[in-house]
């Protein structure tokens, strides 16, 4: 086995470093640094004149993502162009693979009005976030520990509060008494640009429901899913009263956000389903908002905003 390159960064084991040897023996003027001290570590290197960067966990690639230099193919523009989001600038065309062996898909930086997105390609849809990196976590440990005991501390039952679900009939509040307040679903870790990080958590909600849980750099949480939806069901699960709960002057407050972007055109809440699919969240002492904004073309936005009615997550996507 190619012995592991010196380090960079002295906090990085020659054991996780020979996790990318590995994969990529052939891999040249390996760098790394510390992405999740202990944890997550991030690696730049170059095999056969193409640059490639890895996450890694202890024991495994995470994901991928290479760099070849080539010109983003006429195909791929021509989607950007047929969509609302089209007018943008692409640079850094390149191929990322979220999970290790799995599908890669290509992706571009895209600046549109102002705003920096990813853009990236799947066999018949675009997906466009603000942020330049990502990661996906299926290990629950590869999180900050102070998330980890958020999600801990509530996984267990608790019957106190599915006695105050006065919208269900008794046997369903005894069948959902008995599953944990959260269960791990995964995450996905966003990296800016100055190396900043917002940690998205899903969860299995009382075992019926899943729903996410926004934490920033300082893992404060600053959005919360609509776990008060679940107030909305029926006594026995067959169906949900879908209005939105938002007030008028929060309406209106939005509909004047939306209406400053020009790639929020025709994604108002003006129209029915937009603003049926809107609504307050509340958990934990947190508030936030939450739209899904289609234009009826298949289009969608997904927009997330804090108490203080500030962006913290956005994403397009288009089938």
């Amino acid at each position: 086995m190619k012995e592991a390159a010196p380090n960079q960064d002295p906090a990085i084991s020659g054991q996780i470093q020979r996790l990318v040897f590995e994969k990529y023996p052939d891999a040249q003027n390996l760098s790394g640094k510390v992405v999740e001290k202990g944890k997550v570590f991030e690696f730049a290197f170059t095999v056969d004149d193409e640059r490639y960067s890895a996450i890694v966990n202890n024991t495994e690639i995470i994901s991928t993502a290479r760099t070849s230099g080539e010109q983003i193919p006429d195909s791929l523009v021509s989607r950007l162009q047929n969509s609302t989001i089209k007018g943008g600038t692409i640079s850094d065309y390149r191929t990322i693979t979220l999970f290790d062996g799995y599908v890669s898909n290509p992706a571009v930086n895209y600046r549109l009005n102002g705003m920096d997105f990813v853009a990236s390609f799947g066999v018949s849809s675009i997906y466009m976030s603000p942020y330049p990196r990502w990661y996906y976590i299926k290990n629950i440990n590869d999180l900050p520990d102070p998330i980890i005991d958020f999600i801990q501390k509530r996984s267990k039952p608790n019957p106190a509060f599915v006695n105050t679900l006065t919208n269900f009939n008794e046997e369903t509040r005894q069948m959902i008494a008995r599953n944990n307040e959260f269960e791990f679903g995964g995450a996905t870790v966003y990296i800016n640009l100055d190396g900043t990080k917002t940690y998205d958590v899903i969860v299995r909600f009382l075992g019926v429901d899943s729903q996410s849980l926004l934490f920033d750099q300082d893992y404060n949480l600053t959005w919360v899913g609509s776990f008060n939806q679940i107030r909305q069901y029926n006594e026995d699960f067959t169906g949900r009263n879908f209005d939105t709960n938002l007030t008028r002057k929060e309406i209106a407050t939005f509909t004047d956000i939306f209406g400053a972007p020009s790639h929020f055109l025709n994604f108002g809440l003006d129209v029915g389903y937009n603003l049926m699919r809107s609504y307050r969240n509340e958990y934990e002492g947190v508030t936030s908002y939450i739209f899904w904004l289609d234009n009826g073309r298949g289009e969608q936005w997904m927009l997330r905003y804090n108490a203080d009615k500030k962006i913290v997550f956005s994403s397009y996507s288009k089938p």
